[in-house]
């Protein structure tokens, strides 16, 4: 199996765009997308200019870079559909490793009819760098899976040196404790650095697990490696032992976030708004970072802090197979899920913001938007977005609550707002000032998580 490289690609600026607005700009964000894998992109929107600067990059994954880029710019509109700004297809052929491309891209195809104040406007450009910083290490020695995970005691570019690989033994740094859970093919524990005191999680997985499990485990790994953020799950270090391979975490002890809220008793919007906002934050910065996580559900919000006030999203084994992993690998239960996974469509970061959609949703009433007797009932609501706000248990939600989740369960990908957008929505700013307990919200929310996990009723 050929190594998996890193194809980085930034979208850095655009100018000379079409206006499309009154006053002669345009709201512009652009979409990327990659002929080889299908992976798609969508930078942030740039309001009232023709000339806007993302600096955004995102990490598409192949062990070579071949076909195109393909570029499309968009003018935002969210009261119609949005206007084609432009495209330029980019071949990637001859992209060879440490040698990035920083080019202005002419766009071809742009709209006839624009509120242009010069009729002599040059085509628009847009300014793209591509880097392969990967490209060639097949030809390295290398390790199988089965063997080993892949060497990564120096730092990828753009991860973090915070959890290097360890050669010593776990045994050396760690005194293993109590179990705290248990998989398919790993064991958590508690980890005891003897150095410090300082507690830990360690994932120990066995290396007789299969060859896909191992890659799955090594991109997780990837990518942790490159999060710090006070809202993930921290890796610390990884110890790759002759059975063994042990990730020392960051030890969660809040348990999973709507079993926390069940326990806390008073719940208010205000409290609501103040989790969804810190999983925004933590999805802003993955995405930030290339990343999307594809499953955010229940179980993988986990809280943390002296009252378990701090949400930490964990579990990345999914985020690298970005644009490529079925709907039975990208979600275990439907109530989740985006529409256009559904439908089996090309998707991009997008489909995260759908899931917070949905939890927030959840969130405020205790049961979810889309429900149906079973799993083909569910879909059929998710892919008309067919959802209410059925009194009384809605009656004292906000109105700008219910306009947040109006935004975002939104058929249309390009419609929704990226998490920086959905940051600055009024119920974010304002961190909703309704603090009234919820009252119905208790009993309805510990049916919901009796239903999801029938072991804990």
């Amino acid at each position: 199996m050929a190594d998996e490289g890193v194809l980085l690609v930034t979208a850095v600026e655009a100018r000379n765009l079409a206006a499309m607005d009154k006053g002669g700009t345009s709201d512009p964000y652009t979409v990327i997308k990659s002929t080889f894998n299908k992976q798609t992109f969508k930078s942030n929107v740039v309001k009232k200019t023709i000339t806007p600067v993302w600096n955004q990059t995102f990490t598409f994954y192949t062990s070579e870079p071949t076909g195109h880029l393909i570029v499309r710019l968009w003018d935002r509109d969210r009261w119609s559909s949005d206007d084609f700004l432009g495209e330029v297809a980019i071949p990637l052929k001859g992209v060879k490793d440490g040698k990035p491309i920083d080019e202005w891209f002419q766009l071809s195809n742009e709209p006839k009819k624009t509120k242009d104040k010069n009729p002599n406007r040059p085509p628009g450009e847009v300014r793209i760098r591509i880097h392969f910083p990967l490209a060639g290490h097949a030809a390295e020695p290398k390790e199988t899976a089965s063997a080993g995970l892949k060497d990564s005691k120096a730092p990828q570019q753009g991860t973090s040196a915070s959890a290097p690989r360890n050669n010593g033994k776990v045994a050396d740094r760690y005194a293993l404790g109590r179990e705290l859970g248990r998989g398919g093919f790993s064991i958590v524990k508690e980890a005891t650095d003897k150095a410090t005191g300082m507690k830990y999680a360690a994932k120990i997985i066995e290396k007789t697990a299969s060859e896909e499990e191992l890659n799955l485990l090594q991109r997780e790994i990837d990518i942790m490696k490159k999060l710090n953020h006070v809202n993930i799950i921290q890796l610390q270090e990884v110890f790759d032992e002759p059975d063994h391979i042990y990730l020392i975490l960051e030890l969660i002890t809040g348990g999973e976030l709507f079993d926390q809220i069940v326990s806390r008793g008073s719940y208010s919007e205000k409290d609501a708004a103040n989790i969804v906002k810190q999983i925004l934050e933590a999805v802003q910065y993955m995405h930030s970072n290339g990343i999307a996580h594809r499953d955010l559900k229940p179980e993988n919000l986990l809280c943390s802090g002296p009252a378990n006030e701090i949400i930490k999203v964990t579990d990345f084994g999914l985020s690298k197979d970005f644009g490529e992993a079925t709907l039975q690998t990208s979600c275990g239960t439907p109530d989740y899920v985006a529409p256009e996974v559904l439908r089996g469509a090309p998707y991009d970061n997008s489909v995260d913001l759908w899931s917070i959609g949905v939890i927030t949703y959840i969130l405020l009433c205790g049961f979810p938007p889309f429900y149906g007797n079973s799993d083909q009932e569910i879909f059929e609501k998710i892919l008309k977005a067919e959802y209410d706000f059925p009194a009384p248990d809605w009656d004292v939600i906000s109105d700008d609550a219910k306009n947040f989740i109006r935004q975002i369960l939104v058929l249309d990908p390009h419609k929704r707002p990226t998490s920086a957008e959905a940051l600055q929505h009024p119920w974010m700013i304002s961190n909703a000032q309704n603090a009234t307990a919820l009252s119905t919200f208790n009993s309805k929310m510990t049916t919901y998580v009796a239903k999801r996990n029938p072991k804990k009723k």
